[in-house]
């Protein structure tokens, strides 16, 4: 009987125990762990570190944000969802949208939604602010690089290699948007080019049965010297 009565009481006391825990993890700690975006201050739920929100979480205000923070503002991926019920969901810098993101909103009573890149909480486009270019069409191709070695000419240079030998395709075909084409020393040379610059190249590979058709297709979205290598075996 006294066994029994004991083992009633470890239970019981494990029982309250982990009530007592799930109670502590649950509740709000918003008194512990500050929120420093002020529209987003009012509860918090979720990590904490050195008394500040930190990790993953759920900040309720005027507004409400869930998602990953640091040193107490958004940071990272997450969902902002402002008062007026738009919803932002994508990348944070030090609690200012920064990075990929999706933005839905209504634009006289309509839905809207854009997408693109965001840089210090003021969108910059679809195209990465930071980016140099952007590749736009490719196929057949095993291998390609691409280097911007130079800022001070606008120069695209695109080497062809097959079998280790560089070589010009004989039916390669080039479309510019800006600027004047040449080839020199087995390479293709696009100078003077102006921003943005789309450069599409067209050939193919012969094969034992037919041919290959290679796509390449690129926009220049910075000035500079570019060096292309495309490879195919």
């Amino acid at each position: 009987m006294m066994k029994k009565f004991l083992l009633h009481v470890v239970l019981l006391v494990l029982i309250l125990f982990c009530i007592s825990v799930d109670h502590l993890f649950s509740q709000d700690n918003s008194a512990e762990c500050k929120v420093l975006l002020k529209e987003i201050s009012g509860s918090y739920t979720g990590g904490c570190r050195d008394g500040l929100a930190d990790g993953k979480g759920v900040a309720k205000g005027e507004d409400t944000y869930e998602g990953v923070f640091k040193n107490g503002l958004p940071e990272g991926k997450g969902t902002y969802t402002f008062k007026n019920g738009t919803v932002y969901t994508g990348f944070f810098t030090a609690g200012l949208k920064n990075g990929k993101g999706k933005l839905k909103t209504l634009v006289n009573g309509k839905p809207m939604i854009m997408e693109g890149y965001w840089k210090y909480g003021e969108y910059a486009g679809t195209t990465a602010p930071d980016d140099d270019y952007r590749i736009i069409n490719l196929s057949g191709i095993e291998h390609f690089s691409i280097k911007r070695t130079d800022d001070r000419e606008n120069i695209i240079e695109v080497t062809f290699v097959k079998y280790q030998k560089k070589y010009l395709p004989r039916d390669l075909g080039v479309t510019i948007t800006s600027g004047y084409k040449s080839d020199f020393n087995l390479r293709l040379l696009v100078q003077k080019y102006a921003l943005p610059e789309t450069v599409s190249l067209q050939f193919t590979i012969p094969l034992a049965a037919g041919v290959r058709i290679c796509n390449f297709g690129l926009t220049v979205l910075r000035p500079g010297k570019y060096e292309i290598l495309i490879e195919n075996n």
